[in-house]
C-alpha cells in the first residue's frame, strides 16, 4: 500500500503511474472542487512529451501557445532569444486528465506509521515538516486580456529578487511577478483587463537532502524541485515523480528505496544547488565575480530545459540586470 499526500502534479502523475502498474495506492488532497491553480503555465513541449506518453496522453493536447522569440528586458534594453520548446499549457485540464477517473479523498492525509507515505504537498512540506534556513518567494498572478507584450516576456529585479513576466495563454495571458520583496511584486503589475487573479509562495531552495523521514518520502516542490533562476516547476515536479516511481518499482524496503532515489535526485537536480548558490551571490551583490562562470554550464542547462536558448552573454545581461 502506498499512500500519496497531495494531488499536484507530482502527486497526480504518480498516482497515475503506481496504479496503471498495478499498485494499491491511496490519495488525499484538500483542495476544493474547481480550484484555479496558480502557476505560469509555461514548461518545454519536448520534455513534457516524453513524460506524458508514459501515461497515455499528448502534449500538443494542452499547449495554448508557443513561443517564438522570447524575450528579456535587461535595463532598457530587450534582448531576444530562441525558442527550444516553451510554451504555455492548460495546467488546469492537463491536471485533471493525469487524474482522470482515480478515486482520492478531499482531505488533508491521516497520519498511519505503518504505510509508505508521499509528500507531495509542496510548499507546506505538511507530512515531511519544515526544512532549515528555508528560502521562498510570493508571486501575484493575472490571467488577463491584454499584456505589453504579446510574446513570453521576463525582466529580471535586480540583485536576485525575482523577476515579472508575461506570458500568452491561447486567447489571454498570463502576466505577474514573483519576489521575496512585496514592494517590488505589487510596483511592477499594472494589470489591465484581469479575468483571475491567484497568489502563492514558491520554494527556491532545493531540500535534496532532507528527502525522507520514516516512512514519509517527498517528491516535487516539497524537496524543492523548483528552478532558482526561472522558477520552473511542472516538468521537474513530473521528472521527480518517475524517479520515485522507479524507485518504487524496484525496492520494498523502505531503507533502500530512500537511498537510491535519493541518489538519483540528488543527480538529477544537481544544478539546482548550483543555481540556488547563484542567487544567493545576486541578493549579495557579487553576480560580478568571476567565479560565477564555473556555473554558468548550470545555468545552460536550467534555460534550455526550459525551452530557453541562452548564450553566456545573454546570461550576464539578464542576471546583472542593469
Amino acid at each position: 500500500m502506498i499512500r500519496i499526500a497531495g494531488l499536484g502534479v507530482s502527486g497526480a502523475y504518480l498516482y497515475r503511474r503506481l496504479s496503471n502498474a498495478g499498485f494499491k495506492v491511496t490519495a488525499f488532497d484538500p483542495k476544493r472542487e474547481g480550484f484555479y491553480l496558480p502557476c505560469g503555465y509555461a514548461l518545454n513541449e519536448n520534455v513534457a512529451r516524453t513524460y506524458l506518453k508514459l501515461i497515455n496522453l499528448e502534449v500538443e493536447d494542452y499547449v495554448e501557445s508557443r513561443a517564438h522569440n522570447i524575450i528579456f528586458q535587461s535595463g532598457n534594453r530587450e534582448i531576444e532569444f530562441k525558442s527550444l520548446g516553451l510554451c504555455t499549457v492548460d495546467k488546469n485540464r492537463l491536471l485533471s486528465d493525469l487524474l482522470g477517473n482515480l478515486p482520492f479523498e478531499r482531505r488533508k492525509a491521516p497520519a498511519e506509521r505503518d504505510v509508505v507515505t508521499v509528500d507531495a504537498t509542496g510548499i507546506s512540506r505538511s507530512i515531511l515538516g519544515p526544512i532549515g534556513n528555508d528560502f521562498t518567494m510570493h508571486t501575484k498572478e493575472y490571467l488577463t486580456s491584454t499584456a505589453s507584450h504579446h510574446e513570453f516576456y521576463f525582466r529580471y529585479f535586480s540583485k536576485g529578487h525575482g523577476y515579472y513576466w508575461e506570458f500568452p495563454l491561447g486567447d489571454h495571458f498570463h502576466v505577474g511577478a514573483g519576489s521575496d520583496v512585496l514592494q517590488l511584486i505589487n510596483s511592477s503589475l499594472n494589470v489591465k483587463g484581469s479575468l483571475k487573479v491567484a497568489s502563492r509562495n514558491i520554494r527556491l531552495k532545493p531540500a535534496l537532502q532532507d528527502i525522507f523521514r520514516e516512512n514519509v518520502v517527498g517528491v516535487g516542490e516539497s524537496i524543492g524541485t523548483v528552478s532558482p533562476i526561472t522558477g520552473e516547476g511542472i516538468m521537474p515536479a513530473m521528472e521527480s515523480a518517475e524517479l520515485l516511481f522507479q524507485n518504487l518499482t524496484k525496492y520494498e524496503n523502505f531503507s533502500e528505496l530512500s537511498s537510491n532515489y535519493s541518489t538519483d535526485i540528488i543527480k538529477t537536480f544537481r544544478r539546482y544547488e548550483v543555481l540556488y548558490s547563484l542567487l544567493e551571490n545576486a541578493r549579495k551583490g557579487k553576480i560580478l565575480k568571476l567565479s560565477n562562470l564555473i556555473r554558468y554550464p548550470a545555468v545552460r542547462e536550467d534555460f534550455r530545459h526550459f525551452g530557453i536558448n541562452l548564450t553566456l552573454y545573454s546570461v550576464a545581461k539578464t542576471l546583472i540586470g542593469k
